[in-house]
């Protein structure tokens, strides 16, 4: 057996090894996408049937292989289980093994294990975002302690004296990476969003305006009255609809956290790639949706994070490709 045939079973076990790893975690993530949104222990209570309550053995929580074997059913009652856990796990495999592909130990140290922990968070949060529209703070929270404890271990050397990990992108970037599109969002979502809405868009706010105007313009006290209560109960509706933001706290911090691990060409191709993916999804979903409301509301925060995936993958390679293109590398 010569070294080539060597290597190459090695970087097999390898892949293997790490796919396997993958899925393991993916199914504690299926436990974190259910549990944190409710407020749930993740560690008190076993796992069990949504249907009729048995907890699920331990030879039944192997991840991917039991969800095959028992085709989809619960083995006590027979109910249907969602193949969703088993698709977040294999989602979880692939996306580690692609970690190790891109950014392997030999080239990048152990960086790609911490893009591996980075993108678990990514999961749960774009997951969550789905089912509730929000987004967990503990999780948020966890991408940017990974993003930042990344950067930390780069003053970290191995025991061969080379670097523990080497990030695809400098601490420049990263610090760029993590104000410029998150403060755009936060400029564009609670600024620009409810001024436009509140000026052009909201019928509240256009009634607010043409009941005022009308008030100052009445020369009697009874039609003041009047136009006095009609702007109170418009006032009242104001405040209890709320502000209309563009983006939340949610899709801010993600992209922030995207910015510091990944830099900001990662972080630009990751909005580009959600702007135009979530603008085909709302009209698709306009389209084929009766109820106007519901079809304006979804969560944005997946197809960044999607975004956020695919800049992790591509680096800086798809800006620079465009920078070559439109200015010849400038």
């Amino acid at each position: 057996m010569n070294i080539e045939t060597i290597e190459l079973i090695f970087n097999i076990m390898v892949y293997v090894f790490v796919f396997l790893f993958g899925i393991t975690i993916g199914s504690f993530l299926n436990v974190c996408i259910y549990r944190l949104p409710k407020g749930e222990s993740l560690t008190a209570n076993n796992s069990h049937c949504m249907t009729c309550g048995t907890e699920i053995k331990r030879y039944d929580l192997i991840p991917v292989l039991s969800w095959l074997i028992l085709r989809g059913k619960c083995r006590a009652c027979g109910a249907k289980i969602t193949p969703r856990y088993m698709l977040i796990e294999a989602l979880t495999g692939i996306l580690f093994v692609l970690c190790y592909f891109f950014y392997p130990y030999t080239s990048n140290g152990i960086y790609f294990a911490m893009l591996a922990l980075f993108i678990s968070g990514l999961i749960v949060l774009a997951f969550q975002d789905l089912d509730t529209q929000e987004m967990c703070v503990s999780v948020l929270i966890y991408t940017g302690l990974i993003a930042a404890a990344t950067h930390v271990l780069t003053l970290f050397d191995s025991s061969t004296g080379d670097p523990l990990l080497t990030m695809p992108a400098d601490l420049k970037s990263c610090l760029i990476g993590m104000v410029s599109v998150s403060g755009a969002l936060l400029l564009i979502g609670f600024v620009i969003t409810p001024l436009i809405y509140s000026g052009f868009i909201s019928q509240d706010h256009k009634d607010l305006r043409r009941l005022t105007r009308a008030y100052k313009a009445a020369d009697d006290e009874k039609t003041r009255r009047k136009l006095d209560k009609k702007i109170t109960a418009v006032k009242k509706a104001i405040r209890e609809n709320g502000p209309v933001f563009g983006f939340g706290m949610g899709d801010i911090v993600v992209m922030a956290a995207g910015g510091l691990m990944l830099g900001w060409k990662a972080t630009v191709t990751a909005v580009v790639f959600a702007i135009i993916t979530g603008a085909v999804f709302g009209i698709i979903k306009r389209a084929v949706t009766d109820d106007e409301d519901a079809s304006n509301a979804f969560a944005f925060g997946p197809f960044l994070i999607l975004g956020l995936v695919i800049g992790a993958y591509t680096g800086g390679s798809i800006v620079d490709s465009y920078l070559n293109y439109m200015f010849g590398g400038m």
